[in-house]
């Protein structure tokens, strides 16, 4: 048995989203692509709607499954944040 059978397609597709994003975001920033918090969340906010929109579930599972996505990233991005030591706009 393996993972994505163990705790179902749509979870483990969701972490699998969580960690690529977190993947594309470091790679971003070390690209210079990236140069502001504010850049980063806007990029984290759009780039989750075009995922859920993918998984054809109702609205009230999409919502359950953004705040999913945005728990897996916080400590990820946390520790961005402090190793770059990028901008914030107030």
């Amino acid at each position: 048995m393996q993972l994505a059978e163990y705790i179902g397609k749509t979870d483990f597709e969701i972490i699998r989203f969580a960690y690529l994003l977190i993947q594309d975001i470091e790679m971003k920033i070390k690209n210079k692509a990236f140069f502001y918090k504010n850049q980063i969340i806007t990029y984290i906010n759009k780039q989750i709607d075009y995922f859920v929109l993918t998984l054809h579930e109702k609205d009230a599972l999409l919502n359950i499954y953004k705040t999913e996505i945005h728990q897996i990233l916080e400590p990820k991005l946390k520790e961005i944040y402090k190793k770059y030591r990028l901008f914030y706009c107030l």
